[in-house]
């Protein structure tokens, strides 16, 4: 599974092999939907489909299931890059992360949600199986 993330040098091409992924992307500004809003894509994939992420896209990957998912990815280039945007945008100063929430976000909150971001693009085997309610396998 896949925290929010996008590869600014590189498209994905994403294929389910076994299992089932969520997925969700988000194009470049002024994509909108048909009600004037951003769009967003959500796509659910089943063994053998596939879905491109263009490069920069913001997009994310999820098993829902406590099944085992495989997949393949490739990438159009060899330094695809990639960018944890939480983590990204919590790396700014407070001034600019109220003003790009509206202010919405009190100071004191602002280390909160930034110590909060996991700081890794996959979530951890150990928080899947806990979701699944079993127990961490011992070598």
């Amino acid at each position: 599974m896949a925290y929010l993330h996008l590869h600014p040098r590189a498209t994905e091409l994403f294929v389910l092999n076994s299992g089932r992924v969520l997925t969700q992307m988000v194009p470049e500004v002024g994509v909108l939907d048909s009600e004037g809003k951003q769009r967003v894509i959500h796509t659910e994939l089943g063994p053998g489909m596939m879905t491109i992420f263009p490069a920069g896209s913001f997009h994310t990957q999820v098993n829902p299931d406590c099944g085992p998912a495989n997949f393949t990815a490739a990438l159009s280039s060899e330094d695809f890059g990639i960018g944890l945007v939480a983590e990204q945008v919590f790396s700014l100063g407070d001034d600019v992360i109220a003003a790009t929430f509206g202010q919405s976000i009190a100071g004191e909150d602002i280390d909160k949600v930034r110590h909060a971001i996991p700081g890794e693009v996959v979530i951890k085997v150990e928080e899947c199986l806990s979701k699944c309610g079993k127990q961490k396998r011992h070598a």
